[in-house]
C-alpha cells in the first residue's frame, strides 16, 4: 500500500466519529469541515469538539458531510488520497472513480484542544452506565439549561461516591454509581446532553481506552487515553438543581429497595393498549387506581376507551388514585424491572434501587 493509499472503511469510521461535532449551518465554513493534520481528525461547531486518532495522508480541512458521502460512494476497500499542489483541492479516488473536493488550510481551522489544567475525574463503567440511564430524563427546554443534560454530584457517603441525576420537569432519574470521586468545592457538574451522548459513543468505539474527565474553566474535556478527545463549552455559572432535596420530598432512596416490587407481566400490554387509544391525543392522560391488590387503568379519547386490571398484590397499603402520562411510563419501563406506587410519584427502578426513575402524577 503506497503512502497515500488508505483503507476506506477505517477512514469512514474516523469521519463518522467526529461527524456529530460538525455544524449544521454554513455561516462559518470552518465549522462544517473536518481538520486532518496527519495525526488526528477534529470537528468543531463552536460549542463542542471531537478529535480522534487519524494517521492518514491528509493535512487539510475537508468539507465534512461531502467527504463522508464521497467515501460512501466508492465500493473498493481502499482509496487513494492526493492533495492538489496549487489549487487547494483533495483528490479521492478508487479504481476508475475520482472525486475532487475543495479544502481549507490547517491555519484556517478555528480550534485547538485546550492545554489548560483542571481537576480530573476518572470515568468508570458504572458512571457510563449511569449517564446512559439518566439521559432518559434529560430535558430539552433551552429556557431551563440546568435540565439539559446529566448532573454529576456526590453522595453523603464517606468517602463520597458519584451520583448522577437528570430531569425534564416531569420525571427525575437518579443513578448511584458507587464510584469514589471528588468534586471541587463539592459542587455538582452539569454535563450537557451532547457531551454525554458523545462520551458514550466514543467509549463504545474505544472500549479499552481509560476515560478521564477534566473540569476546565467554562468547559469540560474528556480524554480517551491517547486515541480520542471530547470537548464542550459549558454555561457560565449555571445554577445546579438540588436533586437530593427534591427526591427526598417524595421518598427515601435508602429505603426504596424494600418498597420495590417486580413489574407485573401484564404491565406492558395494558399500557400498550392505553397508548393505542391515546395515540392521536396531544395531551395523553391515563387514570390509574389501586385498591386491594388490583391496579386499574382507564384511558379515553375519540379513538375509543381502554380499561385494564392488573393483579398487584404487593402494592401500597392504602387506596391510591391519580392521573399520569402513559408514554412516560412506557418509555421508562423498557429499562426497568421494578415498580413502586407512592402518593406523589410512580417509581420505576432496578431491583437494587441503584437506578430510580420518578414520574410525577396528579391526584384524581
Amino acid at each position: 500500500m503506497s503512502k497515500n493509499e488508505t483503507n476506506r472503511e477505517a477512514l469512514a469510521k474516523i469521519a463518522a466519529l467526529v461527524r456529530p461535532a460538525l455544524a449544521t449551518q454554513t455561516y462559518i465554513p470552518a465549522y462544517n469541515h473536518i481538520c486532518f493534520d496527519g495525526e488526528r481528525a477534529t470537528a468543531f461547531n463552536d460549542i463542542g469538539a471531537i478529535q480522534v486518532l487519524a494517521p492518514v495522508p491528509i493535512e487539510r480541512c475537508v468539507p465534512g458531510e461531502l467527504f463522508i458521502r464521497a467515501l460512501a460512494s466508492f465500493g473498493g476497500d481502499n482509496v487513494m488520497i492526493q492533495e492538489g499542489a496549487g489549487d487547494s483541492t483533495l483528490l479521492v479516488s478508487s479504481g476508475r472513480s475520482k472525486l475532487k473536493l475543495p479544502t481549507m488550510a490547517l491555519k484556517d481551522f478555528p480550534f485547538e484542544i485546550p492545554k489548560d489544567e483542571g481537576p480530573e475525574i476518572g470515568i468508570d463503567r458504572s458512571m457510563l452506565n449511569g449517564i446512559e440511564r439518566c439521559l432518559l430524563s434529560a430535558g430539552t427546554n433551552p429556557t431551563h439549561p440546568a435540565q439539559m443534560g446529566v448532573t454529576l454530584d456526590i453522595s453523603s457517603d464517606k468517602p463520597a461516591t458519584a451520583v448522577l441525576y437528570s430531569t425534564d420537569n416531569f420525571t427525575i432519574s437518579r443513578y448511584y454509581t458507587g464510584a469514589k470521586i471528588k468534586l471541587p468545592g463539592d459542587s455538582p457538574v452539569i454535563m450537557p446532553t451532547f457531551f454525554c451522548e458523545q462520551l458514550l459513543a466514543l467509549a463504545k468505539a474505544f472500549p479499552d481506552a481509560p476515560i478521564t474527565l477534566f473540569l476546565l474553566p467554562g468547559a469540560l474535556l474528556a480524554e480517551f487515553g491517547s486515541v480520542a478527545t471530547l470537548f464542550i463549552r459549558t454555561l457560565v455559572n449555571p445554577e445546579p438543581i438540588d436533586f437530593n432535596k427534591i427526591i427526598s420530598k417524595h421518598l427515601d432512596p435508602l429505603a426504596m429497595k424494600d418498597k420495590l416490587e417486580p413489574i407485573p407481566d401484564a404491565f406492558d400490554g395494558a399500557f400498550g393498549r392505553a397508548m393505542l387509544v391515546l395515540g392521536g391525543e396531544l395531551d395523553k392522560v391515563t387514570k390509574i387506581s389501586y385498591d386491594d391488590g388490583v391496579m386499574k387503568l382507564h384511558s379515553s379519547s375519540a379513538m375509543g376507551d381502554s380499561d385494564d386490571s392488573i393483579n398487584f398484590p404487593e402494592g401500597p397499603n392504602k387506596p391510591l388514585e391519580f392521573f399520569v402520562d402513559p408514554q412516560l411510563i412506557v418509555r421508562a419501563s423498557k429499562g426497568c424491572s421494578s415498580i413502586a406506587l407512592l402518593p406523589k410519584v410512580l417509581v420505576l427502578a432496578d431491583p437494587d434501587a441503584k437506578f430510580l426513575h420518578l414520574i410525577a402524577h396528579c391526584a384524581a
